[in-house]
């Protein structure tokens, strides 16, 4: 864990949460977040303390796997809705794997108002409970139109538009999204607004479709292959406007 960590006693929930490489796999997310952390961490400049976590799985980024040592989706493993018959294996049962433990328990004790977690490639700000809708709306706003090409964004109440679309509770069973989104309240009664930060599948393309196309992730791979800079050099504006949105958020 990186960043300005203060775990004192604080006047209620405050402060971000910044997650990467929850799937080992998903290599720009842990990229992205150390650079980062490089560039913002240590500046002094931010509104509340950030605690930075670039890779949160790192036995599937040993393996190049998306799953942990043990073959389990770790953003399938939390309580929240959490079923057996996943698509992705959801381990058997919630928490059942250490690394889940882990950042539930740094969750609950550090309580941070706000946590956005990274992944590729859905392309997409995702918020989870309607008290994650303003900071969805802040990471979407800090973006110039050039940076949300690729992206849509997705929160709980309905919307309009093809970016801004209603949230379905069950999309993804026992991830972070939905634990933290809808089962955390903390002493204080309120929750966490929970984002996850889905990078573009191409961001070249010059409107994220409301159906992805059935290849998207293999565009993502091949892209990544062949030249992954010029990838992180296409995403990392708009990234790092967004996370700095999220750091320095203010309802």
């Amino acid at each position: 864990m990186y960043g300005d960590v203060h775990t004192e006693h604080r006047n209620g929930p405050s402060g971000t949460l910044l997650i990467g490489g929850m799937h080992g796999d998903e290599t720009a997310t842990v990229i992205l977040l150390e650079d980062f952390l490089v560039r913002h961490g240590g500046s002094g400049k931010r509104r509340g303390p950030v605690a930075i976590l670039p890779l949160a799985n790192p036995d599937g980024w040993e393996r190049r796997s998306r799953y942990n040592a043990r073959g389990v989706d770790l953003n399938r493993n939390f309580e929240t809705n959490w079923n057996s018959d996943s698509l992705e294996p959801p381990g058997p049962g919630p928490l059942s794997e250490p690394e889940s433990i882990v950042l539930r328990d740094f969750i609950l004790t550090w309580q941070p108002k706000r946590i956005v977690s990274l992944h590729w490639a859905l392309a997409e700000i995702d918020a989870d409970g309607v008290q994650s809708t303003p900071l969805a709306e802040a990471m979407w706003n800090a973006m110039d139109e050039t940076d949300r090409k690729p992206y849509r964004l997705r929160i709980t109440e309905e919307g309009h538009g093809l970016r801004r679309l209603q949230h379905t509770y069950a999309i993804c069973p026992g991830s972070l999204g939905q634990w933290a989104g809808y089962g955390v309240t903390y002493p204080d009664g309120s929750r966490p607004a929970m984002i996850t930060l889905e990078l573009p599948y191409d961001p070249d393309v010059q409107e994220r479709p409301v159906d992805l196309p059935e290849e998207h992730l293999d565009t993502l791979r091949d892209l990544w292959h062949r030249d992954s800079a010029a990838y992180l050099r296409a995403v990392e504006p708009g990234v790092h406007k967004m996370l700095l949105a999220a750091c320095d958020f203010m309802e």
